[in-house]
């Protein structure tokens, strides 16, 4: 199993990956990070990628 970071986690790359890594079993998401300002930071990155709560919150690069 891989521990993953998604940069950019709530733009549309960063979303897709979030929900594609919490439907796998092979990857584990422990990080998400967004450049200052965004308003996700301090969310839930799975909630923003729409695949429910994951337990990590989106962070400030």
């Amino acid at each position: 199993m891989a521990n993953l970071i998604v940069a950019g986690a709530a733009g549309r790359m960063g979303r897709l990956l979030t929900a594609l890594i919490a439907q796998g079993r092979a990857h584990r998401l422990v990080g998400a990070v967004e450049a200052r300002g965004v308003a996700a930071i301090g969310s839930d990155a799975g909630a923003v990628a729409g695949v429910g709560p994951l337990g990590v919150t989106i962070s400030a690069d």
